[in-house]
């Protein structure tokens, strides 16, 4: 009695197997009706299949699954009409094929199909992220892209190239992440681009996407790390020395200045942030040679001419407060003339800088109510 029950309870159990493996065949008959000519019914009637079969402990576990899931969805993915209804069904395929990959059954065999579905939607993932994104969808193309870094594992995984190139995936995903305001995600798919194809403009664009998102300490060592390998690269070294300019370290900011003009000699904002510098630390002949300097090597640079005016009208500001508050004696009126004088051949010598700024940059407000004012004051 005992031998029969044992045999009936495994013959149970295979039937359970057999008629929960039925999703499967489900999937598989629709997959293979629309390929031979049937509608595009067959494919999402065969959706709720595909999702009782991936949660089902009997068949969740089988790489056949997730493969028949991956084809699936491909197929909705590339099918004009479902794709408008299932969005993301893209997306879903590539987390079919990713399961798959991460099975990883030693007797499944049949990589080479696999690969004549995942290589195509490599192509299909990055086009609609490319769309998405043009049509400002930046959330939804920072998806798309950022899902072909999962594909490629798969693709490259197996022995065969992707149609896409991950580091530019990955810069798209970044640049519609950073549109999309996610900036976590956007640090992400830097850290992935510099661990796949380490390059100084990824670390640059790391390191503000942390200073963006208030992680400034981070954003400093991910700088000193980029610089360590590319000490020459002009992006970095900017980045460096605003950081010692945000904490008013101007002796320091000169030298990685000096690095910068070393590699790029007509670089004329790294010329303009030397003169900066120099102001600073109260080194007027360096401030003047500098500042010329960059408005020389770019003509409309007018933050130079802007930065050199003001240099010598913000010197007024001081004496003004003194004049200000004089008294009425002879000794005061005295006092009041000279610094009046002092104050005239201060605006004389900024306004020349501060025309020249204006011819840059016509319509800067600010530079034209100034130079009213100095007239104003000089009588010319």
């Amino acid at each position: 009695m005992k031998k029969v029950f044992l045999t009936l309870a495994a013959i149970s159990a295979l039937y359970y197997g057999q008629a929960q493996d039925g999703n499967n065949i489900c999937v598989w008959n629709a997959m293979n009706t629309y390929n031979t000519g049937g509608g595009a019914e067959e494919l999402e009637r065969a959706i709720k299949c595909a999702d009782e079969a991936a949660v089902h402990e009997v068949t969740a576990p089988k790489a056949k699954t997730w493969f028949y899931r991956a084809q699936l969805y491909t197929l909705i993915f590339q099918n004009k009409d479902l794709k408008k209804k299932y969005g993301n069904a893209g997306l879903e395929a590539v987390k079919a094929f990713k399961k798959l990959y991460d099975i990883n059954d030693p007797k499944f065999r049949d990589w080479e199909d696999v690969q004549n579905y995942a290589i195509p939607l490599a192509t299909s993932l990055f086009n609609e992220g490319v769309d998405q994104f043009q049509s400002k969808n930046y959330a939804q193309a920072y998806d798309f892209f950022y899902s072909i870094k999962d594909l490629n594992k798969v693709i490259e995984g197996k022995g065969k190239k992707s149609t896409i190139d991950l580091p530019t995936a990955l810069k798209n995903a970044a640049i519609s992440a950073e549109n999309s305001g996610n900036a976590a995600g956007a640090m992400a798919v830097y850290k992935d681009w510099i661990a796949t194809a380490p390059d100084p403009n990824a670390y640059y664009r790391l390191s503000d996407a942390q200073k963006k998102a208030g992680q400034r300490d981070e954003s400093k060592k991910t700088i000193d790390e980029a610089i360590a390998k590319y000490p020459k690269d002009a992006n970095l070294l900017v980045g460096k020395i605003n950081f010692f300019l945000e904490d008013s370290n101007y002796t320091a900011a000169l030298s990685y200045v000096n690095n910068l003009i070393e590699v790029e000699p007509k670089n004329d904002g790294a010329l303009f942030i030397k003169g900066l510098a120099f102001e600073k630390l109260g080194n007027e002949d360096s401030v003047v040679y500098y500042y010329k300097k960059a408005a020389e090597v770019n003509p409309k640079n007018d933050k130079a001419w802007n930065n050199l005016g003001a240099f010598y009208v913000n010197k007024t500001v001081p004496i003004i407060n003194e004049m200000n508050n004089l008294g009425n004696t002879a000794a005061d009126t005295k006092r009041y003339e000279e610094l009046k004088k002092t104050v005239k051949e201060l605006y004389l010598k900024g306004k020349p800088y501060l025309e020249k700024a204006l011819e840059a940059n016509p319509d800067d407000a600010r530079t034209k109510q100034i130079l009213t004012k100095i007239n104003l004051y000089t009588g010319e």
